[in-house]
């Protein structure tokens, strides 16, 4: 899904999409494994702007909270993403101190 929604269907399939997580997780949590793994999904991949939304309800945020606490291992970064993220800042720095060296001013 983009990030800007151009149609009446897909703004309506988004909120209605959020407002289903919002239910269910004002139902937290007595909640099934399968409603579990939904409002994970939504909270890993769905619109920053929905999970937002979300967060500013007053009445779901202790319910939010506790799915949070009780799932907080999904939401970690694990060892290999930690690394790719390393050395990809490593070969930015590499590569920029490479072109300085190459086009910066001339040391006499």
């Amino acid at each position: 899904m983009t990030a800007y929604i151009t149609h009446p269907e897909e703004a309506r399939a988004v909120r209605a999409t959020r407002d289903r997580i919002g239910k269910l997780l004002s139902r937290y949590p007595h909640v099934s494994d399968g409603d579990r793994r939904e409002i994970l999904t939504f909270m890993k991949e769905g619109r920053h702007l929905d999970i937002g939304l979300l967060t500013a309800n007053d009445n779901l945020r202790p319910k939010l909270d506790a799915f949070m606490t009780d799932h907080e291992r999904h939401f970690r970064i694990d060892a290999g993403t930690m690394f790719r993220v390393l050395a990809m800042l490593g070969a930015v720095v590499i590569t920029c101190w490479l072109l300085w060296e190459l086009l910066g001013p001339a040391s006499l």
